[in-house]
């Protein structure tokens, strides 16, 4: 929960090890990531769930734009995979339980958002096999580092709507 005092490290190692099965192994790192994910999810307030499920859907929405622009390709398809969508679910949990108190200043989230998404994508596409690509790479960088400055100050200044003040 948020409330606990100090960096929640389960969060981050979790949300790395899990970011890592799933771009590495993809739909076979499914089921241990799923229910890490359901742990996490049901240690979150009402308001933080919300939150989590609101930034899932931003994700997929993101991306789904970023394939039909072609920004990104998984292999020819025109639709997210499952294990990607799991990859913004447990995204968006990492998102309220640390990544989002990082990003309150809007400057250094557009900075990490602008650095931290793009490599997110090109360590991804090397460790996939293949599977995410990028069509034109100099365009597809270019819009990664947009829009990923722009979804992390998002993220940022989302937070102050499901954390309680203390």
């Amino acid at each position: 929960m948020s409330t606990e005092p100090g960096f929640n490290w389960r969060a981050l190692i979790g949300f790395e090890l899990c970011w890592f099965a799933l771009v590495y192994w993809q739909a076979h790192a499914m089921l241990p990531v799923l229910l890490y994910w359901l742990y996490g999810f049901w240690r979150l307030g009402r308001s933080e769930r919300v939150a989590v499920l609101l930034i899932l859907l931003a994700g997929v929405l993101l991306d789904s734009a970023l394939i039909a622009v072609d920004v990104l390709n998984f292999n020819g398809s025109s639709l997210l995979p499952l294990w990607f969508v799991l990859l913004w679910a447990v995204f968006a949990l990492a998102a309220v339980e640390f990544m989002a108190k990082v990003l309150a200043r809007p400057w250094l989230a557009a900075l990490l958002g602008a650095s931290g998404g793009p490599l997110s994508y090109c360590g991804g596409a090397a460790l996939s096999g293949g599977v995410l690509a990028f069509p034109s790479p100099l365009f597809s960088i270019t819009v990664l580092v947009i829009a990923w400055a722009l979804f992390a100050i998002a993220l940022g200044q989302s937070r102050r709507f499901y954390v309680q003040a203390s």
